[in-house]
């Protein structure tokens, strides 16, 4: 018998065992259906077994380009949204997701050119198994701290607090606030006006790629919403958030006269994105800052995505870091 006989005699045996198939359930459940009604539906069926590999390839292949042009996507109005410049760029957090673009970009042509699948098989059984692991372990880990950033401590806007360190969160290659530090200046305005003898920081000095301190532009935007320049200190040598509340506790002692530890003692609220609060927190505890509160604000919708998912990886940083070297230590 020809082979294209005996493949059509397999498809018409296979046929007609989902037809009895489906008139057993008709038969069980009491519908009231000719098995005829059912030639379409086993039809497609037919087709879909016959050209599954077909179909997964083209899925596969269609999704790879659509996140390759999400992220890709992201990426450029990210940067349109707040820029900064190019050494800046490629350096900064966005990059990932140009990286992402491409790594998909790359599975969408080796889907298409049947290079995905004898990569895959071409793996061994124990190193898929690991390769599985480290993802199954990343995701939880991720997820678990995601948990912690999304529940930090904040503030209810009774406390009685003297100290106030705004931090920031840099600036555009135009020397001008990005919408995310923007919106905690606003949140810190309206906390200094509620808590009118509060003294604040703001606090950031200039990066790598910026034009300037981001606190030469932080202080006078500050201002501008109306709150008084002798209440508004300005930090401008720090590199990290680190260095942001070290200098800012001895830019407090110095204007009060007190020393470092009176102001460690006392409430201190920090102003900073929702995404950050948590990290920021934790920063100033290990530091010796012994009453925290988070006052947050909103980051821009655009942004959360980006800022979300690098936050968790400067708090699982952050962690590590505790965990090896015992690093921040009190002031």
């Amino acid at each position: 018998m020809p082979a294209n006989t005996t493949a059509i005699a397999k498809i018409f045996f296979i046929r007609n065992l989902l037809n009895l198939f489906l008139d057993a359930i008709i038969t069980f459940y009491k519908k009231k259906f000719h098995s005829s009604n059912f030639d379409l539906t086993i039809d497609f069926i037919m087709i879909f077994f016959l050209m599954r590999d077909k179909l997964i390839s083209t899925m596969l292949s269609v999704i790879f380009l659509i996140l390759s042009i999400l992220s890709g996507a992201y990426f450029v109005l990210i940067n349109i949204a707040s820029p900064g410049t190019f050494l800046g760029t490629i350096f900064s957090f966005s990059a990932v997701w140009l990286l992402i673009a491409v790594f998909f970009a790359l599975l969408f042509v080796f889907e298409r050119q049947k290079i995905l699948k004898k990569i895959l098989l071409g793996i061994s059984k124990t190193s898929k198994i690991i390769l599985v692991s480290f993802i199954c372990a990343g995701v939880f880990i991720a997820g678990l701290n995601l948990f912690f950033i999304c529940t930090p401590r904040l503030s209810d806007g009774n406390e009685n607090v003297r100290y106030v360190i705004v931090l920031g969160g840099g600036i555009t290659k135009d020397a001008k606030l990005t919408d995310s530090v923007q919106n905690r200046v606003r949140v810190a305005s309206e906390y200094l006006k509620s808590h009118p003898t509060s003294l604040a920081v703001v606090t950031g000095g200039k990066g790598k790629f910026a034009p300037c301190p981001e606190s030469d532009v932080l202080k006078p935007v500050l201002a501008s919403y109306g709150i008084d320049e002798n209440r508004i200190l300005a930090e401008n040598k720090a590199k990290d958030t680190i260095q942001n509340f070290m200098f800012s506790a001895e830019l407090f002692a110095e204007h009060d006269g007190i020393s470092v530890e009176e102001v460690l003692a006392s409430p201190v609220a920090i102003v900073t994105s929702d995404f950050h609060i948590a990290r920021a927190e934790r920063l100033a505890s290990r530091m010796g800052f012994s009453d925290v509160y988070g006052v947050a604000s909103k980051t821009p919708p655009l942004f959360i995505l980006n800022s979300y998912c690098r936050e968790i990886c400067s708090y699982v940083k952050l962690n590590l870091r505790i965990l090896l070297t015992g690093k921040p230590k009190h002031l």
